[in-house]
């Protein structure tokens, strides 16, 4: 079994222990969602950083503070949002047992074909938009993907295809093995919330990556 629902955020932090592909976290939506979200997303955004266990509300509303409109940061059910993700990073902290997170939160999403992520485990929760598609095993051509073939080919049976749902957890394995996942249509043609978590390196690296591009080129 690839794949386990679970309805307790603190069996997250186990999920390194285990076997299993993927883990979701379900949940309800928390009650004014819809219209903060809808207010905050009428200009693209995407932000990351670097949060850490200690101080993650800190570091949240320190990454937002010029991102998010100033009257949404008043608006009650922004603190809760904040509350929401800082509690979210603390659990993902522990699972990577990690003192820190490499955060990224956005409103565009890109990735149409179906993909491993090449870390070894990352976290998305979608706030706002229809949640991450996924392929069970047993409907997913690996050898289609490998090959670089199109979703087509990826997918086995088409009516087996599962979504993460909108605010749920989600905590899945890249690498060799990892989850094979997409952005959905819907997702791709309008703006959504996506929360983002991946071992505290995973910026840095890339970071690195484009400065030693930039120095090549020059």
């Amino acid at each position: 079994m690839s794949f386990l629902k679970i309805h307790d955020i603190e069996k997250i932090s186990e999920f390194s222990k285990q076997e299993y592909q993927l883990i979701e976290l379900e949940r309800k939506n928390m009650s004014n969602s819809d219209s903060f979200f809808r207010e905050i997303m009428h200009e693209p955004f995407r932000v990351i950083g670097k949060i850490s266990k200690k101080n993650s509300s800190e570091d949240i509303k320190k990454i937002l503070r010029d991102i998010i409109p100033l009257n949404s940061q008043t608006n009650s059910f922004y603190k809760t949002w904040v509350s929401d993700m800082s509690e979210i990073c603390q659990i993902f902290c522990d699972t990577l047992n990690s003192k820190s997170i490499s955060f990224c939160l956005g409103t565009e999403r890109g990735c149409s074909r179906y993909h491993i992520d090449n870390v070894p485990m990352r976290l998305l929760v979608t706030y706002m938009g229809q949640g991450t598609e996924w392929l069970p095993n047993e409907i997913a051509n690996r050898v289609a993907f490998e090959e670089g073939l199109p979703n087509e080919k990826i997918v086995k049976d088409s009516s087996k295809i599962k979504s993460i749902k909108t605010f749920n957890v989600a905590i899945f394995r890249g690498g060799a093995a990892g989850l094979l996942h997409r952005t959905p249509d819907s997702a791709l043609k309008n703006p959504s919330i996506l929360l983002r978590l991946d071992h505290e390196s995973f910026w840095d690296n890339i970071l690195k990556q484009q400065d030693s591009n930039l120095a090549f080129q020059v």
